[in-house]
């Protein structure tokens, strides 16, 4: 533990935040810090920088937190008040308490979503205000197989199962309640064969969902540490992610986040879930990290595949193939067998034609419709190593979010890996004639490239007729707004369709305050379809922008310039990327390319089940927002 908390300590900036290695001090990473410090027993005011404290940060960042207006940002700040023991109904002037509640919907709920209650919950229960209507509405939301979506009708997760555990408990549900014993019956269920925990579907078990189901058995009165699978608990695969330098991984095989994912793991190995407050004791669920973590096995490559078919005959070859990074790879064979990792690169395989030979992809593949009979191997950041050894590939596409640390894992195993990252709409088709050569279907990828290069040639030359270039703003999500800025495909469309980004001093995708949404005041407004990733039938950023009582003098919203895009088209660098153009050019020029913009939903709907994170919101708000190749 005392390497743990060393490796937090050195996280911290000379604003007295807290960073991950090589990035700017972050809000979000800070709190979870201090949460973790004051965890431990330790006083966040004695850790310094510089002779600025880790509490004098939490003070700097108040008129920020208030400026994002997100639900579940005001409830974390609440509870780092709290932890830290100073007043969350004045703090820098701020009532923060008043502002949760009056995010309250009349249901019950705060914001829209299941997550964002389970922090409201936490937060007031923790500020001794009354939550009995909160209690009534989550508890109202448990699934039938005992366990909680991240919203309305998504499909059981870990992470949200365990904090709404954590977040009932605190809020004076019994342990002994349907609800919460549902919920940790759900747990048995769901346990990996490691003895860990996913987020959910095929990922690979991950610090930060350990760390929560450990926190909520914890809460629910169980020991964690006799939850065991195969002889292993929670507790033994959260240990074995820990590094010799003190930091714990995201898996045991992949370095990301460490900072946050250190203090995840600090509080659950010291039994003290959220909220977590000054004067509470917890008790540790282990005696410690030893000073060798538990060794990872290496899957063999020789694994043989559950249900998988027969291997076709090798035909074809030798091929050589260079991918985004510059590396140049030989296949002796046309590829027989391909896993995708990236639902952009699963895109690419089919539209070439070699979908017939693909045997695994991630849980987020859902185009085109035959991908719903695929192996599934994991998530885009979660990859699971051992299923992706276990469909046999002669061939691996990765991408940017599979991060580097994973290529060399499966390369170090012997899989001929071809790793994508388009930087660029142009780099888009340059993938498509990389995956048609390194598939044994070169002919078919230069049609569709070219094809691709005529369209958006075609939509330059025909914008090039307007007189005027609009202010776009492209939203991914709304509690709190999170915007595409520059060096993002949406970036790069509007200035093909003739028309500037609202935000161009935003690098890449961040979130943007209330205030300066409205201040920047966009002519239009392009938002993602359903809940922003495009799982969900109900248009949730549309409706919000449009009935937001704060959005209505903006001058896109005044005009009815609001228009919902395909998320996945228009967010994923495959051969839909066009079709996102053409659309989006359209709603910018409407009288040069026609009326073809994204038609406004007639009715609100509910939110449909579906299988998959809103990343993150809890994992870095959202899955693969690492760089241009966004999934």
């Amino acid at each position: 533990m005392e390497s743990a908390l060393a490796y937090m300590q050195s996280c911290q900036r000379e604003d007295g935040g807290f960073g991950e290695e090589g990035r700017e001090t972050s809000a979000a990473t800070s709190t979870w810090v201090i949460m973790a410090i004051v965890g431990a027993g330790e006083d966040p005011s004695t850790w310094t920088k510089g002779g600025v404290s880790a509490v004098d940060y939490l003070h700097s960042i108040a008129a920020e937190t208030v400026a994002i207006d997100g639900t579940a940002e005001t409830a974390k700040m609440i509870l780092t008040i709290l932890a830290v023991g100073e007043d969350p109904y004045d703090f820098e002037g701020t009532d923060f308490v008043a502002l949760l509640k009056a995010k309250q919907e009349s249901s019950g709920s705060f914001g829209d979503h299941i997550y964002t209650t389970n922090w409201a919950l936490m937060a007031l229960a923790a500020a001794g205000e009354d939550t009995s209507k909160a209690v009534q509405w989550l508890s109202a939301q448990q699934n039938a197989d005992g366990g909680f979506g991240w919203t309305p009708g998504a499909e059981s997760d870990c992470d949200d199962t365990a904090s709404a555990v954590e977040a009932l408990i605190a809020a004076g549900t019994p342990r002994s309640s349907p609800a919460i014993t549902k919920a940790t019956a759900f747990f048995r269920t769901v346990q990996c064969e490691n003895g860990g925990f996913n987020y959910g579907g095929s990922s690979a078990a991950n610090t930060a969902s350990d760390a929560w189901v450990i926190q909520a058995l914890v809460e629910a009165g169980e020991n964690p540490a006799r939850w065991t699978k195969e002889g292993k608990s929670p507790v033994d695969h959260l240990l074995s992610a820990q590094a010799a330098e003190g930091y714990f991984k995201w898996t045991p095989i992949l370095t990301d986040n460490p900072c946050r994912m250190t203090a995840s793991a600090v509080p659950a190995l010291l039994g003290r879930p959220y909220p977590v407050l000054p004067d509470d004791v917890g008790s540790p669920v282990a005696a410690g990290p030893t000073a060798s973590p538990a060794p990872i096995e290496s899957p063999a490559v020789t694994a043989s595949a559950s249900a998988a078919p027969p291997p076709k005959a090798a035909t074809g070859g030798p091929i050589t193939v260079t991918d985004d990074f510059g590396v140049t790879l030989t296949l002796p064979n046309v590829p027989q067998r391909i896993v995708s990792l990236a639902p952009s690169n699963t895109e690419i395989v089919y539209a070439v034609g070699a979908g017939d030979r693909v045997v695994g992809v991630t849980d987020y593949c859902d185009y085109p419709a035959a991908t719903a009979d695929v192996e599934k191997v994991g998530g885009y950041s979660t990859v699971n190593i051992e299923k992706v050894v276990a469909a046999k590939p002669d061939l691996v596409l990765a991408a940017l979010g599979n991060t580097e640390e994973v290529v060399t894992y499966m390369q170090g195993l012997g899989l001929a890996v071809v790793s994508l990252n388009p930087a660029s709409i142009q780099g888009v088709v340059e993938d498509v004639r990389i995956v048609g050569t390194a598939t044994g279907n070169a002919q078919e990828a230069k049609a569709i490239a070219s094809s691709m290069e005529q369209r958006i040639a075609a939509v330059r030359s025909k914008a090039s007729a307007a007189t005027e270039w609009p202010t776009v703003a492209h939203i991914v999500w709304y509690d709190p707004i999170w915007v595409s800025g520059r060096d993002t495909f949406q970036d790069e469309m509007f200035e093909i369709a003739h028309a500037k980004n609202a935000f161009p001093g935003v690098e890449g995708w961040q979130i943007v305050g209330l205030e300066d949404f409205i201040t920047t005041n966009p002519d239009i407004i392009l938002v993602n379809s359903g809940s922003g990733m495009g799982e969900a039938s109900y248009d949730l950023i549309y409706t919000y922008m449009m009935e937001e009582p704060r959005l209505q003098g903006v001058t896109a919203v005044r005009e009815g310039r609001v228009y919902i895009v395909e998320s996945d088209m228009i967010d994923r660098g495959g051969p839909r990327i066009v079709d996102a153009l053409e659309v989006v050019a359209a709603d910018i020029h409407p009288d040069i390319f026609g009326d073809a913009g994204t038609p406004v939903p007639a009715e609100t709907q509910s939110p449909m089940p579906y299988a998959g994170a809103l990343a993150g919101c809890a994992a870095g708000l959202f899955v693969g927002l690492r760089g241009r190749g966004r999934a």
